[in-house]
């Protein structure tokens, strides 16, 4: 079944379909000759079929598991043109980020910044969304906010964070051949955008031209029992099985761990102190996507609600199958948002 469905992560074979076809069949023949004909049989086999899956799980991460999904920052993917690690002054830090130009034979005028969530990395589990972007011809930037990954160092604090997302936009403009620029934020990278293009407003035009808010909630009360149950939405009834083609478990857990931030603030807080349901509204001029999900316990249907009564002129997208941690991992999401982002900043290109 893992080979016909191409499931690499849930394979001993990798990509190598007639020997995977071979292996299932050798198994199944040895099944029919050696165990006993009996009634009891049949009740092995949901025991041992649990078994072999997570045996095939564990081989998978170790004998020719999938490539690496972060292979797509290397300068050589076939996914772009080209990709560099960048260093943008930020007063008197530099925000790390790459920047990723689509291949020159779809390559456009117009660039994207994607600002993570709390806990999260410019890398970690985008290759889906850098990849749907740049198919669509767009230059992306991903960076990492202040007290995330390589830039650490630095504490996330308010309002000073309010300075990355402007900087990193303002380097994108300075980019040869670059018109016309917006902004995808995740989760509390989306309230730090929108915070962000607020506090612009009055030093001149907004500096972006459109908006993507990803699974932005209006305030964030955590606790455990949230925490388990966006992990049963994440296993339980998101469409996940198909993610076992792109990356192992091990992998996965990987990249799970590498996440964490430092702030002096809980993560609610600053939901607080960002406040995008009040902020969003501000920006009426500026072209919005929202996209949420109803199966998302941090950001739930009430808040989806309260965010689009704020912002009346956006355009929203809702899903009924993702949670929140796996959104910008549903391909037909990326798309729907790299096709949006690529109609808006082609229109304002003048």
């Amino acid at each position: 079944m893992s080979t016909a469905l191409h499931l690499r992560a849930l394979s001993l074979v990798g990509q190598n379909r007639w020997l995977g076809y071979l292996i299932g069949l050798g198994l199944i023949s040895l099944g029919m000759t050696f165990l006993p004909s009996t009634f009891v049989v049949l009740l092995w086999v949901p025991l041992c079929g649990l078994l072999a899956f997570f045996v095939l799980l564990l081989g998978g991460s170790f004998v020719a598991p999938p490539p690496d999904p972060d292979q797509i920052f290397e300068p050589d993917h076939p996914a772009h043109g080209t990709s560099r690690q960048v260093q943008i002054p930020d007063g008197d830090d530099s925000i790390p980020g790459y920047l990723l130009k689509p291949p020159k034979s779809i390559g456009s005028e117009a660039a994207v910044c994607l600002v993570h969530g709390a806990g999260d990395t410019k890398t970690s589990y985008k290759w889906l969304l850098v990849r749907a972007l740049l198919a669509e011809g767009l230059t992306v930037l991903t960076i990492d906010l202040p007290g995330h990954g390589d830039y650490r160092h630095r504490l996330l604090t308010y309002p000073e964070v309010l300075t990355t997302v402007p900087a990193a936009l303002r380097f994108l403009r300075t980019q040869p051949g670059i018109r016309q620029v917006g902004v995808i934020g995740i989760s509390l990278g989306g309230a730090i955008a929108i915070r962000s293009l607020v506090e612009a407003l009055p030093h001149g035009s907004s500096v972006a031209d459109a908006l993507v808010v990803l699974e932005t909630p209006i305030r964030l009360d955590y606790s455990k029992a949230l925490f388990y149950q966006e992990m049963w939405r994440t296993l339980y009834g998101a469409p996940v099985l198909w993610l076992l083609r792109e990356m192992s478990v091990k992998q996965a857990w990987d990249t799970w761990h590498r996440g964490g931030y430092r702030s002096r603030y809980t993560t609610g807080r600053l939901f607080e102190l960002l406040d995008p349901q009040s902020c969003i509204g501000r920006l009426s001029p500026l072209p919005i996507l929202l996209v949420y999900s109803r199966r998302d316990g941090v950001a739930p249907t009430e808040h989806a609600q309260a965010m689009r009564q704020a912002a009346p002129q956006a355009t929203f997208i809702e899903t009924k199958k993702a949670s929140h941690v796996v959104l910008t991992l549903m391909p037909e999401i990326n798309r729907q948002v790299a096709s949006w982002l690529k109609k808006q900043l082609a229109n304002n290109v003048f």
